[in-house]
């Protein structure tokens, strides 16, 4: 496991031929560059992810994703987007039994999808959601419901949102990369060396050699690959339908009529 100082000093020396720290490659430009080599390589494989529940009431639609009071860490630049496995709608009664909504049952809509196929969903009229969106207004971006929670006195509901995030940047010598809290990601010390290949990229812009540069960047970008692959799930893989025919045919009939859309 490599630290911070090995980094930003030896291994990079060895990537650019150089031990130069005080001229072209200065100290603070090398430890810029392999932080930013991880900041990069977590944005590109989605291995630091955290997730955050969000309590419900009874026909809450929206949230603000950048507010610590809703994700904690977003205001200082610690969310980066929603992961892709993907949010989960929880409604639980006082017996514990447990209502979870996710996968394929809780799509990801855009707005411009939800106003073409489902007109009324803006409607304040509460019920089980099947989908959410995100919405950007300005300084917000707003995680929301494609229908307000209709959730009971007798229940209780969360939202889980796992998320994407950058780690900290690495100070000190002996600093380790991905270290949260003073627990180290162990499983990611094989990918260290992707941040080094990183920060020889950025830094041979410097000596105008594009070429060299690029050389770094897909070995950097090989490492990407890599970690992709290693998380992918082993053993054979199943088909499965897009669409639950089951599941539609019996929302038509809650929804009583024999016209009511799929998606409602």
């Amino acid at each position: 496991m490599a630290d911070f100082g090995t980094l930003y000093r030896d291994a990079l020396d060895t990537e650019l031929g150089s031990n130069d720290s005080a001229v072209l490659f200065t100290t603070a430009r090398r430890k810029h560059a392999v932080n930013e080599g991880m900041r990069q390589f977590a944005d590109l494989t989605e291995c630091v992810i955290r997730q955050s529940s969000v309590t419900l009431s009874s026909g809450a639609r929206e949230f603000n994703l950048l507010s610590t009071a809703v994700l904690p860490g977003s205001s200082n630049a610690g969310f980066l987007r929603v992961a892709d496995q993907g949010p989960a709608y929880l409604v639980s009664d006082s017996n514990s039994n447990l209502q979870t909504i996710a996968g394929d049952d809780f799509p990801e809509r855009d707005v411009a999808w939800l106003d073409a196929a489902d007109p009324g969903w803006r409607s304040t009229h509460c019920g089980t959601p099947s989908g959410w969106y995100l919405r950007r207004d300005a300084g917000t971006l707003n995680f929301g419901l494609n229908r307000p929670a209709d959730i009971s006195t007798a229940q209780s509901g969360e939202l889980l949102i796992p998320y994407v995030v950058n780690p900290s940047s690495m100070s000190t010598l002996t600093d380790v990369p991905f270290n949260f809290g003073g627990v180290v990601r162990t499983d990611l010390s094989p990918y260290h060396a992707a941040l080094v290949h990183y920060a020889a990229h950025d830094l041979e812009k410097l000596r105008k050699d594009p070429e060299a540069s690029d050389r770094q960047l897909q070995k950097f970008l090989g490492y990407v690959q890599r970690y992709i692959q290693a998380v992918k799930p082993k053993g054979a893989k199943s088909l499965r339908q897009q669409r639950s025919y089951f599941q539609n045919a019996r929302g038509m009939r809650e929804a009583g009529s024999p016209r009511a859309p799929w998606w409602r």
